[in-house]
């Protein structure tokens, strides 16, 4: 026991040196980091299974691009009870992403989360893989919405204009993530001297894909559930992301 508490903060002062002496840090936040702040977590087992004996469809089914376009009225009803109504407020992480940011070493966030934790929190460069709850439009004529105007909404909302049904701006399972988006990510990690993995694994195709573009050895991953591609990382540790980095930014 002794020697892993050792190791461990002997890998956290490795990283905060490389932190230290970073000049383009760039940040991948998964779906580890949102949950953190209090964001459901749609893929384990037991909220799977209570999605599935509340709505009869499993959450990827009810969060694709063919269940939305063919069952609206039921594809709202799960998002406005299980997306929407969580607000969630940006943590310790957050809190220590803005503080690299200030200190001129992050360069971009980028983020599969969908709440908008990052530009909460004030970071300046953010792209988002999935879209935000927050930017929702009409389907014909292009209006802009808030999620606060879907949350008061009753049933499937539509424009106050043109009355056509209004699009959540989250990407859907079945959806292709935009050009532009993708190609600000690659530009990103091509440019990067560290790259910072938060709350995910590698296995996971966009934190592949990213990875692919980054040319250097300083691979940060900060996890708190180990998978077998965690070795793939050059610097390790296993742990709640709010935890660690407090410690390893301070």
């Amino acid at each position: 026991m002794a020697d892993e508490v050792r190791e461990r903060e002997e890998m956290i002062e490795k990283i905060r040196i490389i932190l230290k002496d970073a000049n383009n840090i760039v940040c991948l936040t998964g779906v580890g980091t949102a949950i953190e702040c209090g964001a459901p977590n749609f893929l384990a087992d037991e909220k799977a299974y209570e999605i599935e004996d509340k709505y009869h469809y499993s959450p990827e089914e009810i969060l694709s691009t063919g269940f939305y376009s063919a069952r609206t009225e039921k594809f709202y009803d799960f998002y406005h009870q299980e997306v929407l109504s969580n607000e969630l407020v940006p943590n310790e992480i957050y809190t220590a992403l803005l503080e690299l940011q200030n200190r001129g070493k992050l360069k971009a966030c980028i983020t599969q989360n969908v709440y908008g934790l990052s530009k909460k929190a004030g970071i300046e460069n953010v792209i988002e893989l999935h879209g935000n709850i927050y930017n929702n439009w009409c389907t014909k004529c292009g209006k802009k919405f808030s999620a606060e105007y879907l949350r008061n909404y009753k049933g499937v909302p539509v424009c106050d204009e043109c009355h056509k049904i209004i699009r959540p701006g989250v990407r859907l399972y079945g959806e292709m993530i935009r050009n532009d988006v993708m190609t600000d990510a690659v530009n990103a990690c091509q440019n990067a001297d560290v790259l910072l993995i938060l709350g995910t694994n590698i296995y996971d195709s966009l934190v592949r894909f990213n990875i692919s573009h980054y040319p250097g050895d300083k691979l940060v991953l900060i996890t708190k559930h180990e998978h077998f591609t965690d070795n793939q990382a050059d610097y390790l540790i296993h742990d709640y992301v709010k935890d660690i980095m407090p410690l390893i930014v301070r």
